[in-house]
C-alpha cells in the first residue's frame, strides 16, 4: 500500500506553502477601512414598483455610479455608465437603477419565465446579509423586467470548475433554486433602462442587531461587448468573490415580520386505466428568528415540473446524475455540501413528510434534514443479496450538520447522517446506514486553500453488519491572477456506504492533480486562454494501479460569449482484470453571435472500453449541438441533438448507435402566463417522450400547472405505440404572515 507516502508528500507540500505565515484573514480592496460604503436613506413611504424611476424619492436615496469593468478589459472604465439609489423603510429595502446605452435599440431582453432568463443584459444586486464573505442572495432582473433569484456560495465544495474556470463570473456560479418573494420591474427607454426593486426584509437572513451591515456587490451585464462590470471592482487579483464586497448600512430599526409561510398543495394524476386522483398537502416555513428558519411538509407534491434532460446511459461504466428539481429538498442544500456529497436527496424518492431547520447564529451554521420515505432504495451491506425489484418498504433519512466559521473565508464542520429502513413486513429500524465526520475549509496566504473531510461508515443489512469504514479527501488548491494549482488526494473504500449520497465510484486511492495558467489579452476578440495539464492516478484496494492518466486542455475566450477548448488526454483504465491504454480527443464551441442565436457546438472521438464480462477496447466518436432560437421576444425554441457511435475497432464494425433528440418551446404569453413543449426522442430506447405543460406563475409559490404526458414505444414492426398518458395538475397559494 502507498497510501502513506502520498499521504506524506501532500502533507509536505501544504506545509511548505502555508509557511511562514499563518491563516490570513483576506485581503480588502484598499487599505481604506471602508472604501466601498453605501449608507441607505430611510424613505417615509414606499416608491412604487413599476421599473419607471420618476418617483421624487429616488433624488433622496443614497447613489452608487462609479462602477468598473471585470470583462473585457479588467479595471477599466465601463462602456456605458450606471446609476444606482439605495433606500428602505421598516419593511424593505428598495433599489432603483439607470443603465444607459448608447444603443437602447440593441439592448438584448426577452420576455420568458421567472428564473429562466440565460443570455441577456441584467442587472444583479449581492447582500452578503451576515458579512461573512461566505453566501450571498442574488437577485436579478433583465430589461423586460423578469425576476431571478438564487443564493452564491463562496469557495464550494463541489461544482463549477468546467473549463472555463476564471472567465465571465455573471450569475453561473449561483444557485437558482433557492426562491423567495421580492418585488422587481424594469422598463426600456431611449436611454436604455430602468429598473427598481424592494426586496421585503421577512425574505431575507440576517443578524439580529439594531444596525445592519451587509456586503454588497452590483453586477451589470452588457451581453453583445462581452461586458460585465462590478461595483466595487472585480479583480482577479485577489481570490475570492464576496470579500471584493462593499458595505452596505440600514441604519434604521427594520420589521422582520411574524415569519409564517404557509402553502398548501393540491395535485391531482390521472393515470391510464385509474379515475383522477386529487390528494392535498402543505408546506409550513416559520422563521424562528431573523437567522433561523423551520420548513415543515406533508403529503409534499414533488412532481417533475421540469423533465430530466435525457442523458445517454448505453455502456457506461459509473451511474448517471440526475440534478435535484423538487423545491423542499433545493432550498438551503448548500448547507449540506461537503467534499464527498453526501446527501443525494434524488435517493429520497417517496417522501411522505419532511421537515427542514437551517439557519446561522453568530458564525454557526446549523441544518438539520428529516424526512419519511415511503419507497427506500436499498441499503448496500456486502454479502448480502438483493432481489432486482425494490420490495415495498419504508425509511427515516435524517441529516444534521454544523459549519462554523473561522477567520474571515474559512470553516470547520461536522455532519451526521443516518437511515433507518424496513421492508416488507420489517420494522423501520431493522436496517440502516450511519455516516459520520468532519470537514473543514482553510484560506491562507491569500490565494491558497486547503480542505479536507473525514469520515465513518457503518450499515447493517438483514443478518449483515459492518465494522466503521473509514472515507477521507484532502485538497490543496491555488488560485491567482494567472496561476492555478490543485492537487486532491481521496480514499474511499469498496465497502464504504452512503445511503444518502452519491458516488460514481469506489474502491479507488486517488491522486489527481491540476496545473493551469491565464494569458489574459483583455480586449475585443480575445479575453483569455488557459491552457492546463492535468494528472490522475488510481490504485484500488488491493494495491492495484487501475487508472494513469494525463490530460492537456486549452480554453480560449473572446468575442461575443465566444468559448472554445479542446482537450487530449491519454493513459491507462483497468476494468474486469484487464488492463487498456486509450487516447481521446474532445473539442467544444459555444457563441453567442446575435441576440436571438445562441449555439455550442462538441464533438470527441478515442479509444473506448466496451464494458461487458469480456470487455475489449474499441472506439468511438460523439457528436451534439446545442441551439436555442429566440425569433420573437416572447418565443424561445431548444434543441439539443446528440449522437454516440462505438465500433469494435476504428475503421472496424459498429456495436451500437445512439441518437438522442431533445425539444422545447416555450411560448410566453405574459410575465405569470406561459406554455411549453417537450418532445425527446432516444433510438435505442425506441422511445418518445411528450410534454405539455400550461403554467400561470403569479410568484414563487402561488402557480397553477395543467399538463399532460404520453410516452410512446416502438414495437417490432417499427410502429409507435402509447405506452402510458399521464394528465396531471397542480395548485398552490404563498401566505406570508
Amino acid at each position: 500500500m502507498r497510501t502513506p507516502i502520498r499521504f506524506a508528500a501532500l502533507v509536505g507540500i501544504l506545509l511548505g506553502l502555508s509557511q511562514p505565515a499563518a491563516f490570513a484573514e483576506g485581503k480588502k480592496i484598499s487599505q481604506d477601512p471602508q472604501p466601498y460604503f453605501v449608507k441607505a436613506i430611510e424613505f417615509d413611504k414606499a416608491p412604487k414598483i413599476d421599473g419607471i424611476i420618476d418617483n421624487p424619492l429616488w433624488n433622496m436615496g443614497a447613489v452608487v455610479e462609479d462602477l468598473t469593468q471585470f470583462e473585457p478589459v479588467e479595471g477599466a472604465p465601463p462602456s456605458e455608465k450606471t446609476k444606482a439609489y439605495f433606500g428602505f423603510d421598516a419593511d424593505h429595502l428598495y433599489i432603483a437603477l439607470r443603465c444607459y446605452d448608447s444603443n437602447p435599440e440593441a439592448v438584448r431582453a426577452c420576455l420568458t419565465q421567472r428564473d429562466k432568463v440565460q443570455g441577456d443584459d441584467e442587472i444583479t444586486i449581492f447582500l452578503d446579509t451576515f458579512n461573512d464573505q461566505k453566501r450571498a442572495f442574488a437577485f436579478q432582473v433583465n430589461p423586460c423586467g423578469i425576476q431571478s433569484d438564487g443564493v452564491l456560495t463562496e469557495g464550494g465544495s463541489r461544482g463549477g470548475g468546467g473549463h472555463g474556470g476564471g472567465g465571465m463570473m455573471g450569475f453561473e456560479r449561483v444557485d437558482r433554486n433557492w426562491d423567495t418573494y421580492f418585488l422587481a420591474d424594469a422598463n426600456m427607454d431611449d436611454e436604455g433602462y430602468t429598473a427598481e426593486f424592494a426586496i421585503p426584509f421577512k425574505s431575507l437572513r440576517f443578524p439580529n442587531t439594531p444596525t445592519q451591515k451587509w456586503g454588497l456587490k452590483i453586477m451589470r451585464s452588457i451581453r453583445r461587448k462581452n461586458e460585465e462590470v462590478y461595483w466595487p471592482p472585480y479583480s482577479r487579483n485577489i481570490n475570492g468573490f464576496l470579500i471584493q464586497a462593499g458595505t452596505l448600512e440600514i441604519p434604521g430599526q427594520i420589521r422582520k415580520g411574524k415569519n409564517v409561510e404557509i402553502m398548501p398543495v393540491t395535485t391531482g394524476l390521472k393515470k391510464p386505466d385509474e379515475k383522477f386522483a386529487p390528494q392535498a398537502g402543505l408546506n409550513l416555513k416559520w422563521g424562528i428568528t431573523s437567522d433561523m428558519t423551520a420548513d415543515m411538509t406533508l403529503n409534499p407534491d414533488f412532481s417533475q415540473i421540469e423533465a430530466d434532460m435525457p442523458q445517454n446511459e448505453v455502456n457506461q461504466r459509473y451511474p448517471v446524475y440526475y440534478p435535484e428539481k423538487r423545491p423542499f429538498f433545493m432550498e438551503g442544500k448548500d448547507l449540506f455540501n461537503t467534499p464527498f456529497e453526501l446527501v443525494y436527496t434524488r435517493k429520497i424518492v417517496e417522501p411522505k413528510a419532511g421537515i427542514k431547520l437551517t439557519g446561522k447564529i453568530k458564525g454557526l451554521a446549523v441544518g438539520l434534514l428529516s424526512a419519511y420515505d415511503e419507497n427506500p432504495l436499498y441499503i448496500e451491506v456486502p454479502g448480502v443479496e438483493r432481489p432486482e425489484e425494490v420490495m415495498p418498504g419504508k425509511a427515516l433519512v435524517n441529516v444534521f450538520r454544523l459549519r462554523q466559521d473561522v477567520f474571515s473565508e474559512s470553516y470547520v464542520g461536522a455532519i451526521f447522517t443516518d437511515k433507518e429502513a424496513g421492508y416488507q413486513s420489517n420494522s423501520l429500524s431493522s436496517e440502516y446506514n450511519r455516516v459520520a465526520g468532519v470537514d473543514g475549509s482553510f484560506k491562507f496566504l491569500n490565494y491558497n486553500r486547503f480542505s479536507f473531510q473525514m469520515l465513518g461508515s457503518q450499515s447493517k443489512a438483514e443478518e449483515q453488519k459492518t465494522d466503521w469504514i473509514p472515507a477521507m479527501n484532502l485538497s490543496l488548491n491555488h488560485q491567482s491572477r494567472h496561476w492555478n494549482f490543485s492537487a486532491e488526494w481521496m480514499s474511499l473504500p469498496p465497502d464504504f456506504e452512503a445511503a444518502t449520497g452519491f458516488f460514481r465510484r469506489k474502491d479507488v486511492q486517488s491522486l489527481n492533480s491540476r496545473f493551469g495558467y491565464a494569458i489574459l489579452p483583455q480586449n475585443k476578440w480575445i479575453i483569455s486562454i488557459r491552457p492546463s495539464l492535468e494528472y490522475r492516478r488510481i490504485y484500488d484496494y488491493s494495491g492495484t494501479l487501475t487508472d494513469d492518466e494525463v490530460q492537456a486542455s486549452v480554453f480560449f475566450s473572446g468575442w461575443s460569449q465566444t468559448n472554445f477548448w479542446v482537450t487530449y488526454q491519454q493513459g491507462l483504465e483497468r476494468y474486469n482484470g484487464f488492463n487498456f491504454r486509450k487516447q481521446e480527443f474532445q473539442a467544444n464551441l459555444g457563441s453567442e453571435p446575435f441576440g436571438w442565436l445562441q449555439a455550442n457546438l462538441s464533438t470527441s472521438f478515442g479509444g473506448a472500453i466496451y464494458y461487458d464480462e469480456t470487455p475489449y477496447l474499441g472506439y468511438k466518436n460523439s457528436y451534439s449541438a446545442r441551439l436555442t432560437f429566440k425569433p420573437l421576444t416572447n418565443l424561445r425554441y431548444f434543441l439539443n441533438l446528440q449522437r454516440y457511435n462505438f465500433y469494435k475497432s476504428q475503421g472496424g464494425e459498429k456495436v451500437y448507435s445512439v441518437n438522442i433528440v431533445s425539444q422545447r418551446l416555450t411560448y410566453q404569453m405574459s410575465k405569470p402566463l406561459s406554455a411549453r413543449l417537450i418532445a425527446d426522442y432516444n433510438d435505442y430506447d425506441r422511445d418518445i417522450y411528450l410534454s405539455a405543460l400550461l403554467s400561470y406563475e403569479l410568484r414563487p409559490g402561488t402557480v397553477f400547472y395543467l399538463g399532460v404526458e404520453d410516452n410512446q414505444l416502438k414495437d417490432e414492426s417499427g410502429i409507435f405505440r402509447t405506452g402510458g398518458r399521464y394528465y396531471f395538475i397542480k395548485f398552490s397559494y404563498w401566505w406570508r404572515m
